[in-house]
């Protein structure tokens, strides 16, 4: 199966990204590897295209849970970087030895965190920014979300604003 995104899907990029990207994105429900060799559980996204195996796939991630939305937001953060000049694919390589974690500090911009770090630090704020802090707490409780700071609601917008670049605010 082969589809655009949905508008619910723009829509809900949209509060990210903003015009900072093309929305002409590609969604497979389908190996991006040869022979199927993409892993059931995993999506990619090394060309510009989101790639889901039937476990994770969604007719429209926008009106899906939370962990399904993250799953989208964090896949279409690979997108913008590709779109942005990244080497996604080449990186994408290594991703299985990526940590997925991170540590958010002030000092730092996106740029300093790696590839896989600067997609969880984009999914999570979008969750912070949709579901507020209880939402963003309940996303590190099941797992998805990967900050690993000790959560603070009165700065914690603050820091991630801080963070990402005015572009996808």
């Amino acid at each position: 199966m082969l589809r655009q995104i949905t508008l619910g899907e723009m829509a809900m990029a949209k509060t990210i990204f903003g015009n900072s990207m093309s929305y002409n994105v590609w969604v497979h429900c389908d190996s991006y590897l040869p022979f199927g060799m993409q892993s059931d559980n995993v999506a990619m996204a090394p060309n510009g295209d989101i790639y889901f195996r039937e476990l994770l796939y969604r007719h429209d991630f926008s009106e899906d849970f939370a962990e399904y939305k993250h799953l989208f937001m964090h896949e279409l953060t690979h997108v913008w970087q590709h779109q942005n000049g990244m080497w996604v694919r080449t990186r994408g390589l290594f991703s299985s030895l990526a940590d997925y974690n991170y540590y958010l500090d002030s000092k730092k911009k996106l740029s300093d965190y790696g590839m896989e770090q600067q997609a969880s630090i984009v999914a999570d704020y979008f969750i912070l920014k949709t579901y507020g802090i209880s939402g963003l707490i309940t996303g590190i409780q099941d797992g998805y979300v990967r900050i690993s700071n000790r959560i603070d609601p009165n700065t914690i917008e603050s820091i991630y604003r801080s963070v990402l670049p005015n572009s996808i605010l």
